[in-house]
């Protein structure tokens, strides 16, 4: 038989909730720290997004398009943060969104290139097919997730 010292126990309870407490606030202000940068990234697209609109050439359309998508994109990753932060439960759904978003992006990008003449057709084409496809899969994905989520148990 062994003997366990009934005082050690606690002890090293208390040093392991310490620890662990230790580690979620650091793990809080990595997170508010990726958050402001975030937001500081998603302000700096709008300002340059603005910069292009003030400066307005030809091929500032396209630019100032992409820049805003970005921007949907960047704060979309801003709200997951603040759902870590939260300690929401973990959801697919802002990574579903993000997809669908950078791929609109990217279908309005080649679309735009193909319109200027700056892109080979038929390399296009398969692009936006691309984009097409993943937008449909994404949305698929997004239709059954919801329905598996909001499933009772």
């Amino acid at each position: 038989m062994q003997k366990t010292n009934s005082s050690e126990t606690p002890k090293q309870g208390r040093i392991v909730s310490r620890i662990n407490q230790w580690l979620v606030y650091f793990d809080d202000v990595i997170l508010i720290m990726v958050a402001v940068g975030i937001i500081g990234v998603a302000g700096l697209l709008i300002v340059e997004a603005f910069s292009d609109f003030i400066y307005y050439t030809q091929h500032s359309i396209s630019h100032i398009i992409s820049d805003l998508m970005f921007v949907l994109i960047i704060m979309e990753l801003f709200r997951q943060v603040l759902r870590q932060l939260t300690r929401h439960v973990f959801s697919l759904n802002p990574f579903l969104f993000i997809g669908v978003i950078a791929s609109i992006r990217g279908i309005l990008l080649v679309q735009m290139k193909l319109a200027m003449g700056e892109a080979e057709w038929w390399s296009g084409v398969v692009q936006l097919g691309m984009h097409a496809v993943i937008v449909l899969v994404l949305v698929i994905s997004y239709y059954f997730y919801s329905k598996v989520e909001n499933k009772p148990s």
